[in-house]
């Protein structure tokens, strides 16, 4: 019996050394792209908290809203996450190359961490999109009946930075603003902002563009929310594959760590 399972154990010895080695390749090729996507997400932190447009766009949509996060968290965010992954898959590529338990028992660990975060913030966009097909486009045209045309403040400020940058004008259309106690006072005139070219100085509803904000916004993030689903399925999957790989180089090194 003894020499039956030693036969075995040999016989299965290069099969067990050549897996080991395929998942070490595996895990040090996944790892380089997770690498890369850390610093991605870095970099898309630091444009979102230093880009002015976006600065207004958040800003105008986070007013009056509980699930809409400050425009300023969700750079932190992008930037905490970019830097969790970054740290995780140079943890990955050290603890492959090293054969290290030690260290790829930690990537295992933080890689379960990253994808239980990543399914949270899954969880909260299901969320979020509700809030942004129920109540945002109602609050805001609340707040379109406030409009200040002489002293303007922070909303004033936000929505004519966004009806500049998306070439729109009100929440669904011009008309939001025919409610206006200014737009009344002002002789029926419409914010500067919603006209590409002014009359003496004067927007007038002729000259206003005809698309609400709403839906030249709902556009642009529906364009890029599908990039970014995309982008997060295949991350999830590159994340899986380095996980199992992780497991099975784990289980199949032989030597216990020594960083002397």
């Amino acid at each position: 019996l003894f020499t039956k399972r030693a036969t075995f154990q040999h016989w299965n010895w290069p099969m067990t050394m050549s897996c080991c080695s395929c998942a070490k390749h595996l895990l040090i090729f996944f790892n380089l792209i997770i690498w890369l996507t850390g610093g991605a997400f870095l970099s898309c932190g630091i444009l979102v908290l230093f880009k002015r447009d976006l600065n207004e766009l958040f800003s105008l949509l986070s007013h009056d809203s509980r699930l809409i996060p400050s425009f300023h968290n969700i750079g932190y965010i992008l930037v905490g996450v970019g830097a969790l992954i970054f740290i995780v898959g140079l943890l990955g590529c050290c603890g492959s190359v090293r054969e290290s338990r030690l260290l790829l028992g930690l990537y295992v660990f933080f890689i379960i961490l990253v994808m239980g975060g990543e399914l949270i913030i899954a969880m909260y966009t299901v969320l979020l999109s509700d809030e942004w097909d129920a109540r945002l486009p109602k609050t805001l045209q609340k707040r379109i009946l406030t409009y200040n045309y002489s002293t303007p403040q922070r909303f004033e400020r936000d929505l004519d930075g966004v009806q500049r940058q998306f070439a729109c004008c009100g929440i669904d259309g011009p008309l939001d603003f025919q409610y206006n106690l200014d737009y009344k006072l002002f002789d029926r005139h419409l914010p500067p902002s919603c006209c590409m070219s002014l009359l003496n100085g004067i927007c007038i509803e002729v000259d206003a563009y005809r698309t609400g904000c709403y839906q030249a916004v709902n556009d642009h993030i529906h364009f890029y929310s599908k990039l970014i689903v995309a982008a997060g399925l295949s991350i999830a999957l590159i994340e899986l594959t380095a996980l199992i790989s992780a497991v099975c180089l784990c289980r199949n090194t032989l030597y216990d760590d020594d960083f002397d």
